[in-house]
């Protein structure tokens, strides 16, 4: 893999790391709580989403257009089930870019982008989520796990 990649799958893993710890240390009932948001008004539906979402950008890549499956359809997987499709897309994601030369070209909305730029801004995409995930945590009175707390300076 070459080195610019290697770097964005480094930064990958970190991001994914923090939503793997919401996942794993808020209960279910925080995960399933109420949020201030029309669709995604839960942490588990944002998180499925942030699956939904890497599952077109990998399965995009090596291709010469970011492609979505399908109109994007939010369930309640368990948190077992999100975690197991987070590690094999996760795993698809690193092989996929064993394959690529960093020079890959991909049409996104008409605007020709850099396989790099893509990788970023799926990156950027989970880290929004993580945001919002925070932001909606302090609202409805959800403890945030100290790991990220910890992490990412915050002030509990």
């Amino acid at each position: 893999m070459i080195e610019s990649l290697k770097a964005l799958l480094a930064g990958w893993k970190e991001t994914r790391s923090i939503t793997l710890v919401f996942l794993n240390e808020l209960s279910e009932t925080d995960l399933d709580k109420k949020l201030p948001r029309k669709k995604l008004n839960t942490i588990r539906l944002q998180v499925y989403e942030l699956t939904l979402f890497q599952r077109d950008v990998v399965g995009s890549l090596g291709t010469n257009a970011l492609a979505y499956e399908e109109e994007y359809k939010y369930v309640n997987m368990p948190t077992q089930s999100i975690i197991e499709k987070m590690a094999e897309l996760d795993t698809k994601f690193e092989k996929a870019l064993e394959t690529l030369s960093g020079n890959e070209m991909m049409d996104y909305y008409g605007q020709q982008r850099n396989v790099h730029q893509i990788i970023a801004m799926m990156i950027s995409h989970e880290e929004m989520h993580i945001g919002q995930i925070i932001a909606f945590c302090y609202a409805t009175g959800i403890e945030i796990p100290q790991s990220v707390s910890e992490q990412m300076a915050l002030e509990g």
